[in-house]
């Protein structure tokens, strides 16, 4: 189920700103919503000017584009801090200080990999960052929902209160897991960020990423499985 809430308003001014694999992943989290989507970011957007021209003119001192790369992409960024974070204000300002931290640096930004991929990896670092200075990790759980609400009004009323139920429990496990597994989890299995993307944030080799996924996934595989297997015993 969703938040109910609007996104935050980022300030665009210029003062403030394998075996267990997919097809297990897909079972557990296709089961929680009816309408997951993707959440990637758009490299286009009306009017044909894409991410690295709008870099390219912020970099020559045109500041009103950052406005535009903040409406393309916040939302991405605020669902992925949401899931990281558990928290719908600690996400709206983690994303200012990602979006506001993205701009003081974007002279830096050199085009190694793509705008998006390097604005993930500002946003990670933040959440990390925040999740150990208050070990939240610890004190909440990760969140599975986004920010669209899952369409279950046509669920029998049972079956709604066991999707509720399966989401505590799969929330319950993500959260025991190690900060890196879950975070690759959420990226890869929630986010549906490409391999590619993963392996430019992480700066590891695509076979690395995936070898880590697939721990992570054995890892919360292992912690669902008496879950499953109880529902699976007849009462």
């Amino acid at each position: 189920m969703g938040l109910g809430r609007p996104l935050p308003e980022i300030n665009t001014g210029p003062d403030s700103l394998a075996s267990i694999g997919t097809g297990y992943m897909e079972q557990i989290f296709g089961n929680l919503f009816l309408n997951k989507q993707s959440n990637k970011s758009e490299a286009i957007v009306s009017g044909g000017i894409s991410d690295a021209e709008c870099v390219r003119r912020l970099q020559r001192g045109d500041t009103e584009f950052f406005a535009t790369l903040v409406e393309r992409h916040q939302k991405t960024i605020f669902n992925l801090l949401y899931h990281m974070l558990g928290d719908y204000d600690d996400a709206a300002e983690v994303s200012q200080e990602a979006f506001l931290s993205a701009y003081r640096s974007i002279k830096s930004f050199r085009g190694d990999a793509s705008f998006s991929t390097w604005l993930y990896r500002i946003a990670v670092n933040h959440a990390n960052t925040r999740r150990k200075s208050a070990a939240l990790w610890q004190q909440r759980m990760a969140r599975l929902e986004s920010m669209e609400p899952a369409d279950d009004g046509g669920l029998d009323p049972a079956d709604a209160v066991e999707r509720t139920e399966m989401r505590e429990h799969v929330q319950a496990a993500l959260n025991s897991l190690e900060a890196d597994d879950a975070t690759i989890i959420l990226l890869r299995d929630l986010q549906d960020v490409p391999y590619e993307t993963l392996a430019d944030m992480l700066k590891i080799p695509i076979g690395t990423v995936k070898s880590r996924l697939h721990r992570a996934r054995r890892a919360l595989k292992a912690r669902l499985t008496p879950y499953f297997k109880a529902k699976r015993t007849p009462k």
